[in-house]
């Protein structure tokens, strides 16, 4: 490797001083095109120069990365950056070359010559090398200890940062068990300063990232978890008649702006990622399902912005120095307010107005549940542990679900959250509850009805394989190196209880008050005989209550979810070559109906709901499974245009 020498000064190792204010500002401008410091940034560089261990929390486009930055250039010898996800390493490497500033970095995903010269490099007598950037399970390899331990005794290892510190804990969000390995890095070189940085630490984390890794008298360093320049917004798919188009309006009513959605399934972000390129809005998406070129593609494509949007899993983006995000979308709940602050704070890290959406269902909170217990049981084999993880992990999820559905300021939630306090005034009408009351606490009362609705006649149950709900459970996330997802990328919620019969090896999960439509008939006949043997009429409801034109806009409404799942699946999703898609979304719509009838037209928008929901996220094969069993139960009649539902409002209108 040719060698590139630094052609800025640098302070001694010997040094005891560290250097100034107004020589590292210089290097801020130099380097980094910056004037100034952020709040804590100064005083962590200054901690880093002097030898002393540092806990620094900073909220996501603080500028942490500068904090070990402005270190390796301002003193001699090599600050080893430990990080957990490869395409931010790339990144950030990439981005500090371009700057000519010497930094590196080891994976074991790169090509052997070139991390064979890169230790090469490392053994000489005067490495270039400023910043060596590597994962958690290398650093405990003992052949990088051993490399590690040489540049040790050399006094070339100046100090160690240790991104993404909230990792180490098991009270933290994001508990990783290599982040563990690191507790060793203090005892083997104890008069190297460490550095622990996060974005996302409560008072228990970080006491809990302090003893682990063993700092030594650290300075701590907190900074307001405040970011003045989002406005929060919550949108609630259960009272949106369709989110897709939804989320193409909002992109078109605000231009070709830099954003991110994130999804917790990969199907869902090819599906949002093509659905918006049909409606002329530049996007691709991001996941462990593509190849590495693709991903690396996208990733470049979006940094240089020849693409707007990024539909990715929720890995994407992190410990990116992209600026210019202006508007994060969650498609599904995060699972715990750490992460949902952590993904949101991707937007708008240039401090300039920018705009975080989450769109919430009451079907995405069952899901989530499923999964959050699912995963703490198998995760532990111990009973007890299981259990404590489950109620952390169900109780952290509920701060999220307390944001979305109970009035209140959305920024007082998130600062309260990480126990900083904060008055109604701070926000100043930067979310939608304080920006618009009236209107959200209209939203929450639609969602009461819905919820309320859902609690009588049961919610949709939740199917997930059960070979799925291992693979999820015992798969890592992309946080690590992007072979992984992001807790379950196959669960799906059922539209109603038929889809048993078409998955053998499912687990259901229900809650209290499942509806039991023959207990309802049951009822239905006993008021009915309660009337004729009192000698009056019954009032009017069921049919009368869901007219036609009601109907045909919920066949509409099916119909458009199955061309979205044809588009995604590439094949036409009918139960026969004689139907087309008009034939299967009646099939779907006369099963809600009959189901509901005589529940009135608000039980049955929400099984229609539900139904939409469900097409959204299932697999061809289940859609088309189902339709095949509905052809078979319900009645049938055969016209010169096909195969018609005999109880269909529009028999003999629809097309072949």
């Amino acid at each position: 490797m040719k060698k590139r020498q630094l052609p800025l000064k640098v302070v001694s190792g010997s040094s005891k001083e560290p250097p100034g204010k107004e020589f590292l500002e210089e290097l801020l401008k130099c380097r980094f095109g910056l004037s100034s410091f952020r709040d804590k940034q100064f005083e962590a560089i200054q901690a880093a120069l002097s030898g002393r261990d540092c806990f620094c929390l900073m909220p996501t486009g603080g500028g942490k990365s500068m904090c070990y930055q402005i270190p390796a250039l301002a003193k001699i010898g090599i600050v080893l950056v430990v990080s957990p996800l490869i395409g931010a390493i790339e990144n950030q490497v990439n981005a500090l070359r371009q700057k000519g500033i010497p930094a590196e970095y080891l994976s074991s995903m790169q090509d052997a010559q070139v991390r064979e010269t890169i230790q090469e490099e490392l053994d000489c007598g005067r490495p270039s090398i400023r910043l060596l950037y590597v994962t958690p399970e290398l650093i405990a390899t003992p052949g990088f200890k051993e490399k590690l331990n040489k540049l040790h005794i050399r006094g070339l290892l100046s100090l160690i940062a240790i991104d993404e510190a909230h990792c180490i804990s098991s009270w933290g969000h994001d508990f990783r068990p290599a982040y563990k390995k690191l507790s060793y890095l203090k005892m083997a070189h104890p008069d190297v300063p460490l550095l622990a940085l996060t974005a996302t630490a409560g008072p228990k984390v970080e006491k809990d990232v302090i003893e682990s890794l063993g700092l030594q008298n650290p300075l701590i360093l907190r900074a307001s978890f405040n970011r003045p320049n989002i406005f929060y917004e919550v949108r609630y798919k259960d009272i949106i008649d369709d989110i897709h188009t939804d989320l193409c309006n909002l992109f078109k009513a605000r231009g070709a702006l830099s954003s991110i959605i994130y999804c917790l399934e990969r199907t869902t972000c090819d599906f949002l990622s093509a659905n918006l390129r049909k409606n002329g809005i530049s996007c691709s998406a991001y996941h462990a399902g593509l190849s590495s070129k693709t991903r690396s593609d996208v990733l470049d494509n979006w940094i240089s912005s020849r693409i707007q949007v990024v539909a990715a899993t929720v890995a994407f983006g992190m410990g990116i120095d992209k600026k210019d995000v202006r508007f994060v979308f969650h498609y599904n709940i995060p699972k715990s307010m750490e992460s949902f602050y952590q993904e949101s704070g991707r937007a708008g890290r240039d401090n300039l107005p920018s705009k975080s959406v989450l769109y919430y269902g009451l079907d995405d909170r069952r899901r989530m549940e499923f999964i959050l217990r699912n995963a703490g049981s198998r995760r532990h084999k111990s009973s007890t542990v299981a259990h404590t993880s489950v109620e952390k992990s169900l109780n952290d999820f509920s701060k999220m679900v307390e944001y979305c559905e109970v009035s209140g300021c959305r920024r007082k939630k998130i600062l309260e959250c990480f126990g900083e306090k904060a008055s109604l005034l701070m926000c100043n009408k930067t979310c939608d509850v304080c920006k618009n009351p009236s209107v959200v606490d209209g939203m929450l009362s639609k969602l009461d009805h819905v919820s309320s609705s859902q609690q009588f006649y049961g919610p949709a149950p939740v199917f997930v394989k059960s070979s799925e709900v291992h693979a999820s459970v015992d798969r890592e996330t992309e946080f690590w190196n992007r072979e992984g997802e992001e807790n379950s990328s196959e669960e799906s919620i059922s539209a109603s209880e038929d889809e048993g019969d078409t998955m053998e090896t499912s687990i259901k999960y229900t809650s209290r008050g499942k509806i039991n439509v023959r207990r309802i008939e049951q009822l239905q006949k006993a008021e009915e005989r309660f009337y004729a043997s009192n000698g009056c009429a019954k009032r009017k409801t069921a049919t009368s209550a869901i007219p036609d034109s009601l109907r045909e806009a919920a066949k509409k409404r099916l119909c458009n979810a199955l061309n979205q799942a044809h588009m995604r699946a590439g094949t036409p999703l009918l139960y026969s070559p004689r139907c087309d898609l008009d034939v299967s979304a009646s099939l779907l719509e006369v099963d809600c109906y009959e189901k509901f009838k005589r529940a009135g037209r608000n039980f049955y928008n929400c099984q229609v709901a539900g139904m939409v929901r469900w097409l959204s996220s299932s697999s061809y094969a289940e859609i088309k499974a189902r339709l095949s069993t509905l052809a078979t139960q319900l009645p049938i009649t055969t016209t010169p245009d096909g195969l018609v539902p005999e109880n269909s409002s529009q028999k003999g209108n629809m097309g072949s």
